[in-house]
């Protein structure tokens, strides 16, 4: 027979609280120790932190997507903020991340067209001339802020050649993918959030000038491939595309910036590991993998209870928002031995969380990694010896609710 206990706050540990958010780590392992099935005490969600509990959410066909924490969001001033988008931009509609089926499946079928693996494999060249442009930029300079002068840049480069435009204002992007990914914070306040919307407006106006560009013009390009693509035998609205569109901005932006950081900063902590990644493909592919299960720069989703239950003997209530941390699963000692510590020979190395599972996978996970492996290729292909510049001023990191990761990363290495 199941005991049903009721959930327990730990000390008041709350993931609202910034400095928590900065390093999760310390706070994962004791409550996978003392109360996995954990009730934030500040925003009121239940908190998952052992692999089996995470994956199982993930999969569990009674928990809805639709939480009204990302791109759908509810709040007490919801009303406000529906009104300034129908009238300056676009009312944010569920079709990705924050969809359930059957509805979930139409709009990810045609997703899925745009990013086969053929069409992926068809930025590479594009991708690699990209890495080579940014090294070229700083491998003759003493030090290089790493985050902003490639990091960042690579992926939203990337995204300007997924949209065909030339426009490269890389402190435009930058500051819209921020806003972006504040507006997922579920403790955002009211006054926070009426300053974020008029933004994502200008980011949503950006994407739907693109959209039009192609249905008017199309081409070859995943975002065409997108924008020209049917829905139940009818195209998608404008509406439908930008928020299809803005998803893809943010989790193709910042969280590939991040892994790009994070695998940076295990070579900074582990310099033996450049020349062995640098002289086997198949070590550079588990490297990736390991980075991308440490450094997870999506660390968390958010899922709604449809009907009470229950999750390691935790009830939960209806409409009780849950939290799937793929970062503390990643770092589950019972799946990942050692597991704050790169093994290039791990065997269930690519079982990591990172880009979720089921239905609502990531759809960009291969291009992400195309972009991880040119990237770390060229760079330990010509640098080495990876090192901070300025000491424990060389780092910051996001505090960032849905993100995890490197804000500032300066580093000097040696030319090869």
């Amino acid at each position: 027979m199941n005991v049903v206990e009721e959930p327990v706050s730990v000390g008041g540990v709350t993931f609202s609280d910034p400095e928590v958010r900065r390093c999760p780590f310390p706070t994962y392992h004791q409550l996978r120790a003392e109360c996995p099935v954990y009730l934030d005490p500040v925003s009121g969600n239940y908190v998952l932190t052992r692999y089996d509990d995470v994956r199982r959410a993930v999969l569990n066909k009674t928990l809805s997507a639709k939480t009204g924490v990302i791109q759908t969001r509810k709040s007490s001033i919801s009303d406000q903020v529906d009104r300034m988008y129908e009238e300056q931009g676009f009312l944010p509609v569920d079709t990705l991340v924050t969809n359930d089926p059957p509805s979930h499946r139409h709009f990810r079928v045609l997703v899925d067209k745009a990013f086969t693996k053929e069409k992926v494999a068809g930025l590479d060249p594009q991708i690699e001339a990209s890495v080579t442009e940014f090294i070229d930029g700083f491998i003759d300079e003493p030090e290089v802020n790493f985050f902003d002068r490639f990091a960042m840049p690579l992926p939203m480069t990337v995204f300007t050649d997924i949209l065909g435009t030339t426009d490269r204002d890389l402190a435009k992007f930058k500051r819209w993918t921020e806003v972006g990914m504040e507006s997922s914070n579920p403790v955002l306040t009211p006054q926070r959030e009426l300053e974020i919307v008029p933004q994502i407006i200008e980011l949503q106006r950006y994407l739907a000038a693109n959209g039009e560009r192609v249905r008017a013009n199309p081409d070859d390009s995943l975002l065409s491939t997108i924008a020209n693509a049917q829905v139940e035998g009818r195209p998608l609205t404008m509406q439908e595309l930008v928020s299809i569109l803005w998803l893809l901005f943010l989790a193709g932006g910042e969280t590939t910036a991040n892994a790009l950081s994070g695998g940076i900063k295990l070579l900074i902590d582990r310099p033996e590991l450049t020349d062995i990644i640098r002289d086997d493909p198949a070590k550079m592919d588990a490297f990736i993998e390991e980075t991308l299960r440490i450094m997870a720069p999506a660390p968390v989703m958010f899922r709604r209870a449809t009907e009470p239950l229950t999750i390691g003997g935790v009830a939960i209530p209806e409409n009780g928002i849950i939290e799937t941390r793929f970062q503390a699963g990643n770092l589950d000692p019972d799946v990942f031995p050692d597991p704050e510590t790169v093994h290039l020979d791990r065997p269930n190395g690519r079982s990591h969380l990172t880009f979720g599972a089921g239905i609502h996978m990531c759809i960009g996970n291969q291009l992400a990694r195309a972009e991880l492996r040119a990237a770390f290729t060229q760079l330990v292909g010509r640098c080495t010896n990876f090192r901070p510049s300025r000491g424990e001023d060389s780092y910051a990191w996001t505090t960032t609710y849905v993100s995890y990761g490197l804000t500032k990363l300066w580093i000097s290495f040696d030319k090869r």
